[in-house]
């Protein structure tokens, strides 16, 4: 009973945060920050696949097919910079997290048909940059009142 109640409290923690004291929004801030590397992986390696698929292929003659993961990669530093941001506690770059990320995944889901693998590994970080987001504006009240 004592493991079911502990994986349970986890999974709270990671859909829906409590932020009624400084350390709880601290905690669902950083929540934000893990979807954002979360993004920051996921793109890194796509745009890394891409460029070993492309350098092996004798085909590629000009720049113009390396442009896909340039802009993976692109996204991947965008990423970093906002979650460096959003561990500060910058509720811009925790809305801009949330923004890209469903953005993101709106093209995802545009690309592929069905509930493909990818578009399940797109819901983790939407959820933790959701309560990243509520953290972030908790822990900023938080921080106006002088309570940290």
């Amino acid at each position: 009973m004592k493991l079911l109640s502990s994986a349970l409290t986890h999974l709270q923690r990671i859909f829906y945060p409590h932020t009624h004291t400084p350390a709880l929004a601290l905690q669902a801030l950083r929540n934000g920050t893990f979807a954002a590397w979360i993004m920051v992986a996921m793109h890194f390696l796509l745009g890394a696949v891409i460029l070993v698929q492309l350098s092996g292929d004798p085909r590629v003659e000009s720049g113009d097919m390396l442009i896909p993961a340039t802009i993976q990669l692109f996204f991947a530093v965008i990423y970093a910079g906002l979650a460096t941001a959003n561990w500060k506690g910058s509720r811009a770059a925790a809305i801009t997290i949330l923004f890209l990320v469903i953005l993101d995944m709106l093209v995802v889901t545009t690309r592929v048909s069905g509930l493909d693998a990818q578009v399940v590994i797109q819901l983790l970080p939407l959820i933790l940059a959701i309560g990243g987001v509520r953290g972030t504006f908790a822990y900023s009240r938080f921080v106006k009142a002088g309570e940290i």
